[in-house]
């Protein structure tokens, strides 16, 4: 068994934020807002999905370790609530441009 030391929150959210930042460049300057922002939701995705298969590989016996799956547990959320904050902000921008009298 292999335990992995847990990191503080800080240097998680940089990796994060690194991740999104590589992912806009990999886009390249053609790409538009929608086709990032779907990128981004589909890795949110894909981490829900890991998360949910460490989580049913636990239950069946398969996983080895219960903090690695407290770890894909832990990512997926992370990235989930940064996702909704990204939203959030996004609908708080459109309904301040909506007030916006011409």
């Amino acid at each position: 068994m292999k335990d992995n030391p847990i990191g503080p929150i800080d240097r998680s959210l940089e990796k994060l934020i690194q991740g999104f930042k590589q992912i806009r460049s990999a886009e390249g300057k053609n790409s538009t807002f929608s086709k990032i922002l779907g990128n981004l939701i589909n890795q949110v995705n894909d981490l829900q999905n890991k998360a949910d298969e460490a989580i049913q590989k636990l239950v069946s016996g398969e996983a080895e370790s219960i903090h690695q799956v407290m770890i894909a547990v832990e990512k997926a959320d992370l990235t989930f609530r940064l996702m909704m904050e990204i939203r959030n902000k996004l609908i708080q921008a459109y309904q301040e441009i909506m007030r916006m009298q011409m």
